[in-house]
């Protein structure tokens, strides 16, 4: 099976194509010793090395036609412009097989919104959770959400790419075990996950 782990950062995983795009993966393929980077940087750096993780951006990454069984993403799609997500998203459809599955992993507004609203969370954990706000010198920085989504907003961006076999699973379930059983523990109560077919 061909399963691409788009945007695995320190979690690739064994039997997938592992693509991440963060400078700290460009720079392992650099051969930048791993001990010059510090804390989850030096995390990536060795994930990449052992896993051999390729690095790649939505924009840039390109496969054949009907050439994936799987596409996992995980709190990764968060950090593009939602029209860029859009174009990888359709993207991923072409390059699916017709029986493949995407799977998408992302922090879920909504619970964070009634976390919210219900004073469980506070005003700035709100806007700390939510990656939202930008503060210091640099307007944009890898860590900051460029969209947000719940599962209705985001199914119908899926649609808007052109599926239509769209389903909403919990953790570790779903279509392909292969795929998800790629779900991170440490994600899960922060998270909803939607599965699609082309």
């Amino acid at each position: 099976m061909t399963i691409v782990n788009f945007g695995c950062g320190p979690f690739p995983s064994t039997g997938c194509v592992n693509i991440d795009g963060s400078p700290t993966v460009l720079a392992t393929r650099l051969r930048v010793p791993a001990f010059l980077f510090s804390g989850a940087h030096r995390e990536v750096a060795l994930a990449a090395r052992r896993y051999s993780v390729r690095w790649g951006r939505a924009k840039g990454i390109v496969f054949p036609d009907a050439s994936l069984d799987g596409f996992y993403a995980s709190h990764v799609l968060e950090h593009l412009p939602r029209q860029d997500c859009l174009r990888l998203l359709a993207n991923v459809r072409r390059w699916l097989k017709p029986s493949g599955v995407l799977r998408v992993v992302l922090p879920d507004l909504l619970a964070m919104a009634r976390a919210y609203v219900e004073r469980g969370l506070g005003a700035d954990e709100f806007v700390a959770r939510t990656h939202l706000a930008i503060q210091g010198a640099l307007a944009i920085r890898p860590s900051h959400h460029r969209w947000m989504y719940d599962v209705e907003s985001f199914s119908r961006l899926l649609e808007d790419a052109g599926y239509t076999k769209i389903r909403e699973y919990g953790f570790r379930q779903g279509l392909m075990p292969e795929v998800a059983k790629l779900d991170l523990a440490e994600r899960r109560a922060e998270s909803f996950y939607v599965e699609a077919q082309p």
